[in-house]
């Protein structure tokens, strides 16, 4: 989940678009093969490889996508203010890509890679 800024920025550096049935961005291959790793600060910068940034393409037909799309997985989160603490909200794809460790006690939060952190496959 990003800001609408964030968001609307990510939307058009990808020329993604929103598919009226299911609300998600989608792109064409052509547009997927220009895309750009996503980079987040939390301490230090974590990397969104491009093919994180996308859906399962075998699930696009459970979504009623068009087989020729792809769909991305950012989704609007509304107007926050960037810098104001809660920037974006990873979810399960960020978490498929990084161990992450939670200290409840110390109210931390770790994340190391792992073997899928740069895979190029989903």
């Amino acid at each position: 989940m990003l800001p609408t800024s964030v968001f609307n920025a990510y939307k058009k550096a990808t020329g993604a678009v929103e598919d009226a049935s299911t609300q998600l961005l989608t792109m064409t291959e052509d547009q997927y093969n220009n895309m750009q790793s996503m980079m987040f600060k939390i301490g230090v910068e974590y990397e969104l490889t491009k093919n994180a940034q996308i859906w399962p393409r075998s699930m696009n037909d459970s979504l009623s996508v068009p087989s020729n799309k792809i769909c991305l997985i950012f989704a609007d989160m509304g107007n926050v203010n960037v810098g104001d603490g809660l920037c974006f909200i990873h979810g399960f794809t960020f978490l498929q890509r990084f161990y992450s460790v939670y200290d409840v006690s110390n109210s931390q939060v770790g994340f190391a890679t792992t073997q899928y952190t740069q895979a190029t496959t989903n």
